[in-house]
């Protein structure tokens, strides 16, 4: 995004702000509110059309792709052990954050959420016993962590991969 440093400002705190809003209402709630994770895909999407306009058909592409995918695991794990372990919101947020980078980058995002994510359960556990590791977590915010780090790796170090 590197066409108008303006645009990766404006682009960056808004993102920040959605994510902020994602994290705390699903820290609370245990729910991410489809208006959040509509907002966040429509600018990301907007950021794109801003900055490269013919790779967006490409990216609206590989966020679709990322919601089968995921829904696919979701589906999987329900099937599998018949309890549901990620949840529509975060399977649609997964889809809306692919808006934002590259699809190389994705492995990253999926590695920095899911790290932070087990890092806060073993936390727990040390803190408040084993019992800690059979209690729901919100998964949005570690996915706001991954994607917050993803973006500012692909804008702020030179790592802007594109679509290639």
């Amino acid at each position: 995004m590197g066409t108008h440093p303006y645009l990766v400002l404006a682009a960056t705190l808004a993102l920040m702000a959605i994510l902020a809003g994602i994290s705390i209402v699903d820290f609370r709630r245990l729910v991410i509110p489809d208006w959040l994770n509509l907002a966040l895909a429509s600018i990301g999407l907007g950021s794109q059309m801003a900055t490269r306009p013919a790779d967006v058909p490409a990216q609206i592409l590989f966020a679709a792709a990322t919601l089968a995918a995921v829904w696919l695991v979701r589906r999987g794990h329900f099937v599998m052990t018949g309890r549901i372990g990620l949840g529509l919101g975060d399977v649609k947020m997964l889809a809306a954050a692919a808006c934002w980078i590259s699809p190389l980058l994705l492995p990253v995002l999926l590695f920095i959420a899911s790290a932070t994510a087990l890092l806060f359960i073993g936390g727990q556990v040390v803190t408040a016993g084993p019992a800690a590791a059979r209690s729901r977590v919100p998964f949005g915010p570690f996915i706001a962590t991954g994607l917050g780090c993803t973006w500012a790796l692909e804008q702020f170090s030179g790592l802007n991969m594109g679509l290639v």
